[in-house]
């Protein structure tokens, strides 16, 4: 029997970015976003990859990273909405800033989505294995995991919900909104 390895590379950029605080109006002073793209995965029955190996897949979380940062880019200059990855907290009195709302609200159903796809994959590796083995197990095990899919789904969904809205609650008293400063140019050899 042949071994079996996973190999795995990521690939993260440094984005620096500050904001006045909308509470107690100071600035930030300098942040620093770190952002890591997707993983890349090279499957392989040796333990060490070749050269060529280890550059394509070096290539390929490259890759991945700067599609994930053009994406960000995209979304905070042209939609106004900013990645998780630009921490909101104000460093002199903690509190939170709405920007960072939009990001929260832009991820509301990757979690949910992400449930609903692992309990219908679930449900179908049931029904194929009772139509393969011939049992009878499948077909009173199905209802019951697309039941507890839906209770886990919608339990994720109503937590970001919270979580909005208590971030809205905290930032609903302030009395300027401020939008960070992102300096794009770090990564623009990433982003042309």
């Amino acid at each position: 029997m042949s071994s079996y390895y996973k190999h795995t590379r990521k690939e993260s950029a440094e984005v620096p970015y500050s904001f006045r605080c909308e509470h107690c109006m100071q600035d930030s002073g300098p942040l620093q976003a770190i952002i890591t793209g997707p993983a890349a995965e090279k499957n392989s029955n040796y333990n060490v990859l070749t050269q060529p190996e280890t550059e394509k897949l070096e290539r390929h979380a490259h890759d991945n990273l700067v599609r994930h940062i053009r994406k960000i880019h995209d979304d905070a200059t042209q939609k106004q909405i900013y990645s998780a990855d630009f921490k909101d907290a104000c460093p002199h009195c903690q509190k939170p800033q709405s920007w960072a709302i939009s990001g929260m609200q832009n991820n509301l159903f990757s979690t949910p989505i992400i449930i609903v796809i692992v309990g219908i994959i679930v449900s179908a590796l049931c029904y194929v294995y009772t139509i393969v083995e011939q049992t009878d197990f499948g077909f009173p095990v199905i209802p019951i995991v697309l039941a507890i899919t839906a209770v886990c789904a919608l339990g994720a969904l109503l937590m970001n919900l919270a979580k909005i809205s208590a971030k809205k609650k905290a930032t609903a008293a302030v009395t300027q909104k401020n939008l960070p400063s992102i300096n794009w140019e770090a990564v623009r050899h990433l982003l042309t």
